[in-house]
This record gives C-alpha cells, sequence and structure tokens, in this order.
C-alpha cells in the first residue's frame, strides 16, 4: 500500500490530452481556495485531504489516515462533507497522468495514494477506494487507515 505526500509533478501523457485541466476548476470564493469546485459535475472537494489544511499556496500540515469506521463517522460530523462515492473520486481522476492522477495544479499538494469512497464493495468488511497516485481502483477492507478527502 502507497502513501505519499508532497507537492507532485504529474507524468502526463504527451499525445493525450487532458481530461482534467485547470480551467475546469475553480476556487470557492470565499474559502482562500481551500475548496475547489468542479464546473463539469458541479461538486465542490477539498483541496487538501482530512488532515491538512490549504494554507493560499499549498497544503500543509500532516494527513490524517482514518479507517472506514472513523472516517464515515468524521465525515457525518463535518456536514456537508462527505465521503465521496466511486464515480465521484473516479471522476476526479486525471485519465492522462499519474503520479499523481489528479489535476496538479488544483490538487497537486494534497495526498496522493489510497482514498476511501463510500461505495461498498457488496461485503460489510470492505469499500471501493482509488489510488490517487495511479487512479486505480480497488476494494480494501475497511479496517486500514487510508486517506480521505471530502466532497459537497
Amino acid at each position: 500500500m502507497t502513501l505519499t505526500t508532497g507537492a507532485a509533478q504529474a507524468t502526463c501523457y504527451a499525445d493525450t490530452p487532458l481530461t482534467r485541466p485547470d480551467e475546469r476548476y475553480q476556487a470557492v470564493e470565499g474559502s482562500n481556495g481551500a475548496e475547489v469546485k468542479d464546473s463539469v459535475t458541479g461538486l465542490v472537494w477539498q483541496r487538501c485531504g482530512l488532515g491538512q489544511t490549504w494554507d493560499g499556496n499549498s497544503c500543509t500540515g500532516t494527513i490524517t489516515p482514518q479507517d472506514f469506521p472513523t472516517a464515515t463517522k468524521a465525515a457525518a460530523a463535518a456536514k456537508p462533507w462527505r465521503l465521496p462515492t466511486q464515480a465521484e473520486l473516479d471522476g476526479l481522476i486525471e485519465k492522462s497522468c499519474t503520479k499523481p492522477a489528479l489535476n496538479s495544479h488544483w490538487f497537486g499538494s494534497g495526498p496522493t495514494g489510497w482514498v476511501w469512497t463510500a461505495t461498498d464493495m457488496g461485503s460489510p468488511d470492505g469499500s471501493v477506494v482509488i489510488n490517487t497516485e495511479t487512479g486505480i481502483i480497488a476494494n480494501f477492507i475497511k479496517k486500514l487507515p487510508l486517506y480521505v478527502r471530502w466532497v459537497k
């Protein structure tokens, strides 16, 4: 399992157009850039992973990996924020880049690695996760501490 932090410069395929270009996103007014709106889906994302804050230039602080039960309880207490579904988080993945597989300008200083989704894998013991470094989708047991990125 890979969990990495720090600013990232994505590796992108030169002959493939970006699927999540910079102009697709905008900072939410009044959020100092900490919240980013996807103009295609209308979803608002935390720019940084849980435990970090946006200082106007980058994500700072310590990312807080959580197991699934803890992440869902924390999200319920932070309404209107919530865990994204598999489709929502996959919609944030830049299909033309890796390391990170997110738009580097808007999400490049946030966490890369396995991130929880609210999508159940059909078992009470597991949930769907997406690796924001590579874009890989998998099913993990809910006891593992992984990254959390909230959406509303």
